[in-house]
């Protein structure tokens, strides 16, 4: 068997930080790898090095047995190498066709030496990479104009499109529906039987199981352990990941007490996006928002928050009609929105962890509204670090370079300094290891025991049992069902979102209206 990559050895420092100590790493032809570890443990800074992103300090690369020394993302694409990142590299505002083929355009030669780009070719070229992934997405569409999950299958294409011999993909499946990701796993086995060889990286242990060979697994840096797939059990995994035995969700207790409503909303209406949303939050409540992918739960966590308009509705704030006409104004009013693209929308990923913790609140560190109170700053930030047990250098370390559940906590930090009272978690987990997820629960069980409201949208069923004191379902914009207390099971949740055929025991009549809503079934 041919052994595609070999990194023996590999060191790499940033400042006040050692994110790859000493790692030896290998790639079969024919292969499935998969990569894990905790957020931070050095996962995507060792596929970077091999995508020439990142240059190592210590250590040898060989592909194919020849050492190589990887100057460049385009140097590693000219030795075989595609990757899919965690952050998509599109360019919003060309079509999927020109994204697909950026960098290789299909071209025509023209007299006295020009070349002119053959765009008859690029769409043809794409439509067929599209066919293949059974993707119904227009080639001509502008990238800006499509959901999450379709970028992620526009970037998948694109790697498709090099026709190299090694695959790196990291978390490819986080925005994709379960039809969607079974689609990326036959591209997958296709590419092992043409002799490729795929790094996998994944948070999601299930998917490890079904589309791996082999697995190593990473943390704070090192490599911990290289197994076979048939031989790890998922508890030994986590186990190796976070170095301790994490216990599973079930754990987690209903709300004792719940309080006055918090937040009403009646009517909620964008035209052909969703229709006559009716929901109510009471303080010290965790309450889900269920659907398929494309129900449209998201849409209406963005138009409570004023970042999209509606076209009719009511939202009552403790007992008061309020009108929100912009992410400002319902941030005045003390709700919260932590977006599902949290890098995108979430963060201002240049400034540091200090700047963002304020961002949302910054009139309450100014003197005479001109001057920043950098002490009391420094204080705040210092509280919400601690408090949420935010891994950083230090408070000036830019966001970008932190993990993924460092990130979402920061997120979380900003709203807290913003004395929020309704918290909107959109995919809070999405992209962050089992250990950063328990971090992220506790949270956002302690904001309601302190008497926060919080609606949580997410594509894991499970999530929504675990934590969920009711649970919303949405289907096709209208809200088909209410599941409370004991009635939270992961089979009715499916089997709702995907039929929209309401069970006598589960029709009921949502407090603040006739329908009910639902976050995130994966279908």
């Amino acid at each position: 068997m041919t052994t595609l990559v070999r990194m023996k050895d590999i060191v790499k420092r940033f400042p006040g930080v050692l994110a790859v100590d000493h790692v030896d790493f290998d790639l079969n032809e024919g292969e499935v790898h998969c990569l894990i570890g905790a957020n931070g443990a050095g996962k995507s800074t060792l596929i970077k090095i091999l995508a020439g992103v990142y240059s190592k300090d210590e250590g040898t690369i060989e592909i194919e047995g020849k050492p190589v020394e990887i100057r460049s993302p385009k140097h590693a694409q000219e030795l075989g190498i595609a990757t899919i990142y965690q952050e998509y590299n599109l360019v919003p505002y060309l079509s999927v066709a020109e994204n697909i083929s950026l960098g290789h355009l299909p071209s025509r030669f023209l007299p006295f030496g020009l070349r002119l780009v053959d765009w008859k070719a690029t769409i043809k070229f794409a439509s067929e990479l599209l066919q293949e992934l059974q993707v119904d997405i227009s080639p001509v569409a502008p990238v800006w104009s499509l959901g999450v999950g379709q970028q992620q299958m526009v970037e998948i294409a694109k790697a498709l499109a090099l026709k190299a011999r090694i695959y790196i993909m990291d978390e490819p499946t986080a925005a994709l529906s379960s039809g969607e990701i079974e689609k990326l796993f036959q591209v997958i086995r296709y590419l092992k039987e043409r002799g490729c060889g795929v790094i996998y990286i994944s948070h999601r242990l299930e998917e490890v199981g079904i589309i791996g060979d082999r697995v190593t697994v990473m943390r704070d840096g090192r490599k911990v352990a290289t197994l076979s797939v048939s031989e790890a059990s998922h508890e030994q995994l986590v186990e190796l990941m976070v170095g301790r035995s994490v216990s599973r969700q079930e754990r987690y207790t209903r709300a004792k007490k719940v309080g006055k409503p918090l937040l009403q909303v009646y009517g909620l209406t964008r035209k052909g996006v969703f229709s006559d949303v009716n929901l109510e939050i009471r303080a010290g409540e965790i309450v889900g928002l269920a659907g398929v992918v494309g129900s449209g739960r998201t849409e209406v966590a963005r138009a409570i928050f004023g970042a999209d308009p509606v076209d009719a509705g009511r939202i009552i704030l403790e007992g008061k009609v309020i009108s929100i006409r912009s992410p400002c104004e319902a941030v005045k009013c003390g709700i919260c929105y932590l977006p599902e693209d949290r890098r995108q929308d979430g963060l201002v990923l240049c400034c540091t962890v200090a700047d963002n913790v304020v961002l949302a609140s910054l009139s309450k560190f100014s003197r005479l509204r001109v001057f920043l109170d950098r002490a009391r700053v420094k204080k705040e930030v210092m509280s919400r670090v601690q408090e949420l047990n935010i891994k950083t250098p230090s408070l000036s370390q830019c966001v970008e370079y932190l993990s993924g559940g460092n990130q979402q906590k920061v997120v979380v930090a900003k709203w807290l300094s913003a004395n929020g009272k309704v918290f909107l978690f959109d995919e809070p987990t999405r992209g962050i290891d089992v250990g950063a997820k328990v971090e992220i629960f506790n949270i956002i069980r302690r904001l309601a025991d302190q008497g926060a409201g919080i609606l949580l949208i997410s594509s894991e069923i499970d999530e929504l049992v675990a934590l969920c004191d009711r649970v919303y379902v949405l289907r096709e914009g209208r809200l088909v069902a209410e599941l409370v207390g004991e009635e939270i099971t992961k089979e009715r949740i499916l089997a709702i979102a995907v039929t929209g055929k309401k069970d006598g025991s589960l029709e009921r009549s949502a407090s603040a209206g006739k329908q009910t809503n639902g976050g995130g079934v994966r279908v």
